[in-house]
């Protein structure tokens, strides 16, 4: 029984060129906090303690705090300076890199699908970013409109993809068990990592990511498109079977 469908962000709801996307990312950061730090020390930083909150499994931690406890005292910049500078970064320059995106109707078809079938629909993103970073992502897709039962974000979440602890803190988030998951997402090692903790997986082809060349394992595959078309079948097939 599929009562939530959990949506990864970028390359699947969201079509994106990741390597276009993070080198306009830091491009674009690095430029604005220069005023306060040297751009190439902050970028080389913020690119190791992201390494190091993705590998955290400290339950006690937001991903946040891990991120911050290991960046501040490498970077040598108080807080009250630096956060300002980022957090207007994030206001009124990230929309700089929306061009390495693109907007897919069938995103918003397919989301929709679900919600009219009455079920909880998450944003299941890699949580390496704030709150205000994938609301926008989430607008660019077109579904900023949707009542998403739960959206990972740093601020929330204490675990990164492919840990199977963020899936479980999802679906203990969301009330539901893992079995009663649905997770659509293109990335072959993080997104169908769900499966190992009971979630039936979708691998969205049109931005298959496969870095370490991971044998292929999800009950569904296919385009964004085929996505959108089929899912409503999908959920009532799952449901039937109990």
């Amino acid at each position: 029984m599929i009562k939530s469908v959990l949506f990864d962000l970028d390359g699947t709801l969201l079509p994106i060129n990741q390597d276009e996307f993070l080198r306009e990312y830091l491009k674009h950061l690095g430029a604005r906090v220069a005023q306060v730090v040297d751009s190439k020390k902050f970028v080389s930083q913020l690119l190791a303690s992201t390494a190091v909150m993705i590998k955290s499994r400290d339950k006690a931690k937001t991903n946040q705090q891990v991120f911050f406890e290991d960046f501040l005292p490498n970077i040598g910049v108080a807080a009250d300076i630096l956060m300002p500078v980022i957090d207007d970064f994030y206001e009124r320059d990230f929309i700089l890199v929306k061009p390495t995106t693109k907007y897919s109707a069938a995103a918003r078809q397919a989301v929709l699908a679900v919600v009219e079938l009455g079920l909880d629909v998450v944003i299941a993103t890699n949580p390496i970013f704030p709150i205000s970073a994938i609301r926008q992502r989430i607008d660019w897709a077109g579904v900023g409109d949707v009542d998403f039962k739960f959206v990972t974000s740093y601020e929330e979440c204490r675990f990164c993809k492919p840990h199977p602890e963020y899936y479980l803190e999802i679906a203990e988030r969301i009330g539901c068990r893992p079995e009663e998951c649905l997770m659509v997402g293109n990335d072959v090692g993080e997104d169908l990592a769900a499966a190992k903790i009971g979630m039936k997986t979708y691998l969205v082809t049109d931005c298959l990511l496969n870095s370490k060349d991971i044998a292929v394992k999800t009950d569904y595959q296919g385009t964004l498109t085929e996505l959108a078309e089929t899912i409503a079948g999908i959920i009532s097939s799952e449901n039937q079977r109990g």
